[in-house]
């Protein structure tokens, strides 16, 4: 087995990141600080949000292929 615990940590987190900051723009967007446009930020929005969701499901399915391992 592999020790891949480092690389999805630094996945995981650096996924947090871009989803905090595409949430940032996206309520920042109409705003005298923001975008004026809307769909540009909501877009990158759930973008980030679909690659979090395939990247908590890629771990999980690596952990129960663990889990079956290890039993």
């Amino acid at each position: 087995m592999f020790d891949i615990a480092g690389s999805l940590i630094a996945s995981l987190h650096m996924a947090a990141q871009r989803v905090s900051h595409a949430a940032r723009e996206t309520a920042l967007a109409q705003t005298s600080y923001g975008n004026t446009r809307t769909d540009g930020p909501m877009a990158g929005a759930a973008r980030q949000a679909i690659f979090t969701e395939a990247l908590l499901s890629a771990v999980h399915a690596r952990l129960m292929e663990i889990k079956d391992v290890t039993r």
